[in-house]
């Protein structure tokens, strides 16, 4: 751990404060808090951040209510449960790179699935990936897609905690159908909600490998026109494309203390409202 992560994060930081050569990162200049003002100025960062927070606030309630709705058809369906669960989470185990390229042949001018956008939520019918009104919903919809499946095995392993006397003592008071899951099943995998919620909020504010095999070329990583650029690809076109290590280390500390904020969070959701199940 010393090795592998504190004494790297503790350097970043470091750097953070400096500025540094990329070929001499043993002799950085203190500069104080100056990668700090030039952050809050930069125009990449501030685009970087809110492409992030868009991805997250779509992602997130689409991987938390998805995964759960699919878990509990799953698991009260009388056939095929282990095909359905193998299907949902073959994505998960896939390479994002793969995933990437699968999609981007769906989601092409005048396919069916732009078509069927475009009608129905009135979505530009256009090759999603390439183009900057379409290009971040892209993004984000290969997040969930991605991602889905390992919430849906969560939620399907709180589900079969639950034991069947409740279930049956439920249907005795006539709880049926949504009352049965508003007032039985999702109070018993909060847990279960409160560690995904905090999961699923900290790998979205990480997206990386989407973006990234989106626009391998190019300065700045988040083609077309930076409109899928996250603060992860920002960290990294500063450092390895512009080799900035100072510059890029204060944009990775401002994401530890948003991911920090959410990890007490965390802490916090789970001595309020946690509970052995």
């Amino acid at each position: 751990m010393a090795i592998w992560f504190y004494f790297p994060a503790i350097k970043s930081l470091l750097f953070s404060f400096q500025e540094v050569n990329f070929f001499d990162l043993n002799n950085p200049q203190n500069i104080g808090l100056r990668n700090f003002h030039e952050l809050l100025a930069d125009t990449n960062f501030h685009q970087a951040v809110r492409n992030t927070l868009f991805i997250t606030f779509v992602s997130v309630p689409c991987l938390l209510v998805g995964g759960f709705l699919i878990a509990y058809y799953i698991e009260n369906t009388n056939k095929g449960k282990g095909l359905l669960r193998t299907l949902f989470f073959i994505p998960a185990i896939t390479s994002a790179v793969a995933l990437t390229m699968a999609l981007m042949y769906l989601f092409v001018m005048d396919g069916l699935l732009p078509r069927l956008f475009h009608t129905v939520f009135n979505i530009p019918n256009v090759t999603w990936a390439a183009d900057p009104r379409t290009a971040l919903r892209f993004v984000a919809l290969l997040v969930i897609w991605k991602n889905l499946g390992l919430f849906i095995i969560l939620y399907i392993n709180a589900i079969n905690t639950i034991p069947n006397e409740i279930f049956e003592a439920a249907a005795l008071d006539g709880a049926q159908g949504f009352k049965k899951i508003r007032l039985i099943v999702i109070p018993l995998v909060r847990n279960t909600t409160i560690l995904s919620f905090i999961l699923s909020v900290m790998w979205c504010m990480q997206t990386f490998d989407e973006p990234f095999t989106l626009a391998r070329s190019g300065s700045v990583i988040g083609s077309p026109a930076g409109t899928t650029s996250t603060l992860i690809t920002f960290f990294y076109s500063q450092n390895f494309r512009f080799f900035r290590p100072g510059y890029a280390s204060s944009a990775a500390f401002v994401l530890f203390i948003i991911l920090l904020v959410f990890s007490i969070s965390q802490n916090i959701l789970e001595k309020k409202f946690g509970g052995d199940q």
